[in-house]
């Protein structure tokens, strides 16, 4: 595979498909509560014990304030982020996972100036994934119009370090003494 093309794990929150670069990933668990945390943002759902390693979980959902609830396709993707103090474990709480897909990053477009979901500055770039045939011809089926039909479905690529470099992840370790890093 070439510099420019990356495979990145995709995943649903709410009616938006987004992706995060596979390397990051750790695993992906199913919904399991944490323990809550005093005084952090909402979006941080507390903490859970993963094998030793202490690892925040973070609701995007609520993150991009948008709605969110919890059923059984609720999962938490386990990444690596990069901060200023070094690599941390982080849980990231999203409605489903998706799909494995490469992305040609030279290829991405740019996020629009204006978007109702994510803020901007989390946003790598925007992505589309071509239909398969089978998806394609329900979305003929399904289009009320013909110019309604759709070849493809776009993909908001998320970058997690600059979510981190936001000082999200490092408010959190700051207020919970230093987390371990690492994975465990």
């Amino acid at each position: 595979m070439s510099e420019s093309k990356k495979e990145f794990l995709t995943f649903i929150i709410g009616s938006e498909e987004y992706a995060v670069e596979i390397l990051r990933v750790q695993e992906i668990r199913g919904w399991e509560k944490p323990s809550p945390l005093p005084n952090v943002p909402s979006f941080v759902k507390g903490v859970v014990d993963l094998r030793g390693t202490v690892v925040p979980i973070i609701d995007l959902r609520e993150k991009f304030r948008l709605n969110s609830s919890f059923d059984n396709t609720t999962v938490i993707i386990v990444v690596h982020v990069i901060t200023s103090q070094g690599e941390r474990v982080v849980g990231l709480v999203v409605d489903a996972v998706s799909d494995v897909h490469v992305f040609d990053l030279t290829k991405l477009q740019a996020a629009p100036d204006i978007s109702t979901s994510v803020q901007n500055q989390f946003v790598l770039g925007l992505a589309t994934i071509e239909n398969t045939p089978a998806e394609q011809a329900l979305a003929q089926e399904n289009a009320v119009e013909s110019r309604n039909k759709s070849t493809g479905r776009m993909v908001i690529l998320i970058d997690i370090d600059k979510l981190a470099s936001e000082g999200l992840i490092e408010s959190i370790v700051a207020d919970n003494g230093g987390m371990p890093t690492g994975n465990g």
